[in-house]
């Protein structure tokens, strides 16, 4: 038979997994005249005791077998250390002795950090075996009744055993549990996990970007401000960790619980440890993807903070060599002499491009190594890797190169706009002050002119009392003329600039460029009118706003692509305007390829007196001879009436043909009303 302990069935050891104590015992068939088969050999005299051994000799062969061992070892990382080729080889078969030469000779870190992540590793161990294994259970377990013991019996020498059946063995207490509040509560601590996580992950993430941002549009006092948006990020990751470590002590509570007992179905229990088992999965790519985030936000501490000991080192040195200079007032003065300040920069500047090569060189050397740890005894794979790694360094380089160029461009184009702004705030602020010191002198002359001239007048007044009235007269008459005359040679002066405005632009619209910028003109022709003249602001009003950024097209130009526009209208004459099958495609191009033009075609009545609006029953060839033949004799509107009258297809073709020829038209016809209305102020005044 059986026996089991009577220990298994405590309160302990249903909370936790024990081995079961198993003793086998055999019984007799019979007792009765045991003692007969009872016999008593004879034993033999125990031998004496060895004497004790003698004292072992002190032997030295452990201590100095360690100082050579440890010696040969010194010297093997030294010789590593100066040999990549070994280097690598470490690297592929015995990785710790790599790590140990980068401690030694400090080739990652120093000896301070590494001793401090060290200390980190050993509290994160403590703090690991300080984990309980106790299941949390809200009503504790009944007591179960122990099983007592069976007299232990001796097995005798018999003749028959009688074999009996194995004893039954008792299932482990049932505990009260919902299977369905284990799961919820799985589910709840799972997402509290993931997302501190990611909330984690995602200040690591925001806190780079800002730092990218900083060191692209760099400043001093955005540069103070990194070190409290790093303190943020600190304090956002340290409450998010431990709101997901918190989360991960009660998953591990519901997994023990689990494994102690809980009263459910087995395929349910099963399904809940796969879904603790995937929930443990997605924790750990969460937590990997928060650890690279959070490695590249400690990267970019190092980096910030570097730079900004080295900007706070520059500043103070170049405040104490330069007095007057303080870095912290917004307008800079400096007192003392420059080429110190040039070359106190060109110092700073060549370090760092000494410690720049230092460290390019070490990256450089490491990434040899790794590239040579990669080496192929195959010669033709050898050759592929050279080029896969040929391209993908040009590949690389033309990223950086494309990065810089564009960070170059809005440099410049920051730049550009900073010193635009600049000026024109200093061109209003001049022409301001410029303004005022005109009506100042003005109202002084004014005033000193009307004092002359009451004095002359007192003066003479008895003199002069018989001939007041006739010299009164005669002033207001030579007022009058003067004041005519002024404004004769002031509207004459404006008539002649008007148009020279207007004959500028007249001829900006016959020039050879293919779009001609004509923003100049129109400032020019808005400056000679003043601004109170009524025609001319009317018909600067009527001038489109996309004519003065993007400008007019010429006559050469407009009839260059009539001719481009005419034949692609022709290939698809016969298509309507939402489309039309391929074989219509195919018999407009046909019928586009086999017609032409006459020019006899078109009636003498339409060539003496063109009509202002086109027949209606004119189909697309016809309206594109009539526009040929204005358009080649100058009439531009006329073409333009012609044009504007097609259908389908062919008038999607010619819309922007139409709508620059229409611009230009507009433009011309502004410049020859203007031009007109010059003349005709001159007129006036001749």
């Amino acid at each position: 038979m059986q026996r089991i302990a009577s220990h298994i069935f405590k309160t302990k050891s249903v909370l936790y997994p024990r081995q079961i104590d198993y003793r086998l015992v055999r019984i007799s068939q019979s007792a009765i005249n045991l003692k007969q088969f009872r016999k008593y050999p004879d034993r033999e005299p125990c031998p004496l005791p060895p004497p004790p051994p003698k004292p072992k000799e002190k032997d030295d062969r452990i201590l100095w077998g360690t100082v050579f061992l440890a010696t040969l070892a010194g010297a093997f990382a030294y010789y590593a250390k100066q040999s990549p080729q070994t280097r690598d080889w470490l690297t592929i078969y015995a990785p710790w002795f790599d790590d140990m030469i980068a401690v030694i000779f400090q080739e990652n870190m120093s000896y301070k950090e590494y001793l401090n992540e060290c200390i980190e590793s050993f509290k994160k161990y403590i703090h690991m075996g300080e984990k309980t294994d106790v299941c949390k259970i809200e009503e504790p377990p009944k007591a179960i009744p122990t099983v007592p013991e069976k007299p232990k019996e001796i097995i005798q020498p018999v003749k028959e055993v009688i074999e009996q059946p194995p004893c039954v063995r008792l299932p482990p207490p049932v505990l009260t549990k919902d299977i369905c509040e284990v799961e919820s509560c799985l589910k709840d601590l799972f997402e509290t996990v993931v997302n501190n996580y990611d909330t984690a992950k995602a200040a690591c993430v925001y806190y780079c970007q800002v730092v990218e941002d900083t060191m692209n549009d760099f400043t001093m006092p955005k540069l103070k401000e990194l070190r409290k948006a790093m303190e943020e990020r600190m304090d956002l990751v340290r409450v998010s960790i431990q709101n997901a470590l918190e989360a991960q002590e009660g998953m591990e509570e519901l997994t023990r619980y689990l494994d102690c007992g809980v009263q459910a179905l087995p395929e349910a229990i099963e399904k809940t440890k796969e879904m603790m088992e995937q929930c443990q999965e997605k924790i750990k790519a969460t937590l990997i993807q928060y650890q690279w985030e959070n490695d590249k936000a400690l990267v970019r501490d190092r980096q910030w903070q570097m730079v900004e000991t080295y900007i706070e080192k520059y500043t103070e040195e170049n405040e104490i060599l330069i007095p007057g200079l303080h870095y912290t007032h917004n307008k800079l003065r400096m007192d003392g002499d420059p080429d110190l300040l040039l070359y106190h920069t060109y110092r700073y500047k060549q370090d760092l491009e000494e410690e720049l090569q230092e460290v390019v060189a070490g990256m450089k050397e490491r990434a040899d190594r790794a590239v040579d740890t990669t080496r192929s005894e195959d010669e033709k794979t050898e050759r592929e890797r050279k080029l896969f790694l040929e391209n993908l360094t040009k590949l690389k380089r033309l990223e950086l190169e494309k990065d810089f160029k564009t960070r170059e461009e809005n440099l410049k184009k920051r730049n550009d706009d900073m010193l635009k702004d600049a000026l024109r705030k200093q061109l209003q602020r001049h022409e301001e002050i410029l303004e005022k010191k005109l009506k100042q002198r003005e109202i002084e002359a004014t005033a000193k002119l009307n004092q002359m001239v009451a004095d002359k007048v007192a003066a003479e007044k008895r003199l002069f009392a018989k001939q007041r009235t006739e010299m009164a007269a005669k002033l207001k008459i030579l007022e009058d003329k003067l004041a005519a005359h002024l404004k004769a040679e002031k509207e004459t002066k404006r008539s002649q600039e008007l148009w020279a405005a207007g004959s500028s632009l007249l001829a900006a619209t016959r020039r050879g460029e293919k779009c001609v910028n004509i923003s100049k003109e129109l400032k020019a022709v808005q400056k000679a009118s003043g601004g109170e003249d009524k025609l001319v602001s009317t018909v600067m009003k009527s001038i489109p706003r996309s004519v003065w950024a993007d400008g007019v097209v010429p006559d050469s130009v407009l009839k260059a692509n009539y001719y481009k526009m005419e034949k692609t209208a022709l290939k698809v004459a016969l298509v309507e305007l939402e489309g039309s099958p391929l074989p219509i495609y195919f018999i407009s191009w046909l019928q586009s390829m086999f017609l032409f033009f006459k020019v006899s075609g078109i009636p003498q009545k339409e060539v003496d007196d063109p009509p202002k609006e086109p027949a209606k029953d004119l189909d697309t060839f016809d309206l594109l001879q009539r526009a040929r033949f204005w358009m080649e004799r100058g009439n531009l509107a006329v073409a333009i009436r012609y044009v504007a009258r097609l259908e389908g297809a062919s008038l999607v073709a010619a819309e922007t043909w139409l709508e620059a020829a229409r611009i230009h038209l507009e433009i011309r016809q502004a410049a020859e009303a203007i031009v007109a209305h010059a003349a005709a102020l001159g007129l006036q005044y001749i």
